[in-house]
């Protein structure tokens, strides 16, 4: 990844100190509390360097009264089984996305609805304003998850085995791989690809071997995955924007102190806002790497690309009802102007 870009990006925060010894007689020391993050991410990822940020926040804030063990690259739980251990309390923070909780309220799907989002401008616009504090409170009654901070990974590209991406009908057939996440399937259906989801580690031996013959993911992704290794060509499809938040299941948060819950949700908000900003700044570095390597389609046909996959929007309109185009309503009125 580029050197630009490490721990230090993010303040280079230590780990709070420990309790002193209390004095001979007096109160035992307070137990440490650990909770376990998990994400699905590579080590050096922005999203694994955002958790070591917040654990190590978290840890000062509390003096250490609670530890946060981070379990990166799906070591505990992959994406979909991430995002539901987190609502059974089984993992007690997890990274995921909206798409991902579509598996159980499908109307969250409806942030990674091809093209729905302008730029990153818009992201924040929604997420950052009371949108974002419609869809928290809507998680936790729903799924019982308390959001701890919104995060944008980037918009996604395509990188292929055998030839570039100028416009939707070069994937025709083309098996892609796709993250478990029922819009993203849909999409690429559209375009009559064939969508294959699978685990994110699984992807470069995939196509390595040919299973697959392309991936589509932010170019952070593509990049930190070693994905211009087992690819060929790259295109600038910017298709679908990249939700990855940071969520916690909301008993475990209701069991914490006041004090605590404040630490947990202040030391969320410094390392989420820290990686969006890095992610921003990160995001040109990590295309050039790819671009090194790589033959590439700076401006292929978006435009082709949103027609043909438009049919996604009123499939999902038709299967979730009010509840679907109401949050597709709030989010286009965001958008800037």
């Amino acid at each position: 990844m580029p050197n630009s870009v490490t721990r230090r990006t993010f303040g280079g925060a230590t780990l709070g100190a420990a309790l002193a010894l209390a004095m001979i007689g007096g109160p035992a020391l307070a137990q440490t509390k650990t909770l376990r993050l998990s994400h699905h991410l590579q080590p050096g990822h922005l999203v694994d360097v955002a958790s070591h940020r917040f654990a190590d926040l978290v840890s000062e804030a509390t003096g250490g009264e609670i530890a946060i063990e981070v379990f990166p690259a799906g070591q505990i739980a992959g994406l979909r089984q991430g995002a539901e251990a987190v609502q059974l309390g089984t993992v007690d923070i997890v990274w995921s996305d909206f798409g991902t909780l579509a598996n159980w309220r499908p109307e969250y799907g409806f942030v990674s609805l091809p093209f729905m989002f302008q730029g990153d401008d818009h992201f924040e616009a929604v997420f950052g304003g009371p949108v974002g504090e419609e869809l928290a409170a809507s998680l936790k009654e729903n799924l019982n998850i308390e959001t701890l901070g919104y995060g944008n990974a980037g918009f996604r590209v395509i990188a292929t085995r055998d030839a570039p991406v100028n416009g939707p009908e070069d994937l025709v057939g083309v098996r892609i791989r796709v993250p478990e996440v029922p819009t993203f399937v849909n999409a690429f259906n559209a375009i009559d690809a064939n969508p294959t989801p699978m685990a994110w580690g699984e992807v470069y031996t995939a196509l390595q071997t040919g299973v697959i013959n392309a991936v589509e993911n932010p170019a952070e992704g593509l990049a930190v995955g070693d994905m211009n290794e087992v690819t060929n060509y790259l295109s600038r499809t910017l298709h679908i924007m990249t939700d990855v938040n940071l969520f916690a299941n909301g008993a475990m948060m209701e069991g914490l102190t006041e004090e605590q819950q404040a630490a947990m949700r202040e030391a969320a908000a410094t390392a989420v806002d820290e990686f969006n900003t890095a992610t921003r700044e990160a995001s040109a570095s990590y295309w050039d790497e790819l671009a090194a390597t790589m033959e590439v389609v700076e401006e292929p046909d978006r435009a082709a690309f949103q027609a043909a996959m438009a049919p996604v929007w009123d499939d999902f309109t038709a299967a979730t009802g009010d509840a679907g185009q109401h949050w597709i309503d709030v989010v286009t009125a965001a958008a800037p102007n």
